[in-house]
């Protein structure tokens, strides 16, 4: 029996794809469960709609994440701390909240947090280089330069944000 897969089922194939199991599993798991739909005319055109669809979509964010990671490559972003009074130790580090603040900041780009790689914490004033995964198959390396945050700044930046 065929049938189309709503969900990646393990051992068996992704979501989207087309699969020949026996009838009795997907009888007594895979239909009850919702996993899967019987592979019928109507089912397999708009499979083909869906997967067109998802292809065109996935086009579009690619070449938007293409376009976007040429710019993050040119660009370094600088993020403001605060260091240790004389050294170039921060209090703290440098979180993935920081850097999407600075790329939506800076880049005027919204970017999931989850999608950043930092092997190592940031925890030196200095020129740190991170990296960014945009789609799948697309990572850019993302130059930051963390600077100290003066006292006039952290005076100013508590004005702007009342404290809870």
């Amino acid at each position: 029996m065929q049938v189309i897969l709503k969900q990646d089922v393990r051992d068996l194939g992704r979501a989207g794809e087309l699969v020949d199991v026996k009838e009795g599993y997907a009888r007594n798991f895979l239909l009850p469960k919702r996993l899967a739909v019987p592979a019928t005319p109507g089912n397999l055109k708009d499979l083909q709609k869906r997967m067109q669809g998802a292809k065109e979509r996935e086009a579009r964010e690619r070449a938007e994440a293409q376009g976007l990671g040429e710019r993050l490559r040119r660009q370094s972003l600088y993020i403001l701390h605060r260091a240790a009074e004389g050294t170039t130790r921060l209090h703290g580090s440098v979180t993935p909240q920081d850097i999407v603040e600075a790329i939506r900041g800076q880049m005027g780009t919204e970017i999931d947090r989850r999608s950043l790689e930092i092997r190592e914490p940031i925890r030196t004033l200095g020129e740190h280089v991170v990296t960014l995964r945009l789609a799948r198959g697309i990572s850019v390396p993302v130059t930051l330069q963390v600077v100290e945050k003066m006292p006039e700044q952290q005076a100013a930046s508590a004005e702007a944000v009342p404290a809870r």
